[in-house]
């Protein structure tokens, strides 16, 4: 009976204790922008899915009249910076890198920077936006969400630190001379925070 106890007594003692870590983990006071700098230098191996409607020119139906998803790609997105002063709330930079689409091999040097603006969340749960456009005549929006779970200082991999997207627009129009063709559709991000070690090259920062 009293070994039956102390084994009662030491599963609260480690919920409680559980509770309290996690719950210190996830501080968050309201009102209050979160302290995101724990994810610069972070990494996600992302898989990229679009969804798009094609329109050869103006006033016609698209083809096909109901696209699917389509997988379009992996990618690797490193955040490289915090600033909480830019306003409004605060906005989180990173670098994506890409495969060569000639060679296939991933180039070193990122394609491009983009800007995710804090919106809502915790320093371990949160969702910020981010506005695209190329030279391409592309233009984009999307709604990113962060998860991340932590053990002490680090975050937990394998999975369980990760981005997501859960709403996005995209808008092409054919940059060709004399083309009439345009897109408009969707596009989800999806991917769990890796290693840097695990990356399949050796990044060079542009400077």
């Amino acid at each position: 009976m009293r070994n039956g106890k102390r084994w009662l007594s030491a599963l609260v003692m480690m919920v409680f204790l559980t509770c309290f870590m996690i719950g210190t983990a996830q501080a968050q006071t309201p009102g209050v922008i979160p302290d995101l700098s724990s994810w610069v230098g972070t990494w996600f191996k992302v898989t990229l899915t679009g969804t798009a409607y094609h329109f050869s020119d103006y006033g016609v139906k698209p083809t096909p009249a109901t696209p699917t998803a389509q997988t379009i790609g992996k990618v690797y997105l490193n955040i490289t910076s915090w600033n909480p002063d830019a306003l409004p709330l605060g906005t989180m930079t990173a670098d994506i890198y890409t495969k060569d689409h000639d060679t296939g091999d991933w180039i070193p040097t990122p394609l491009a920077a983009i800007n995710i603006d804090y919106f809502a969340g915790s320093d371990l749960k949160f969702m910020g936006s981010a506005q695209l456009s190329t030279s391409n005549d592309v233009t984009m929006g999307i709604v990113f969400i962060f998860t991340g779970k932590k053990v002490g200082d680090n975050f937990v991999l394998g999975g369980v630190s990760k981005l997501s997207t859960i709403g996005s627009y995209m808008l092409e129009i054919d940059d060709a001379p004399g083309s009439t063709e345009r897109w408009a559709g969707s596009v989800k991000l999806s991917g769990p925070m890796v290693p840097a070690s695990s990356l399949p090259f050796i990044p060079i920062p542009v400077p």
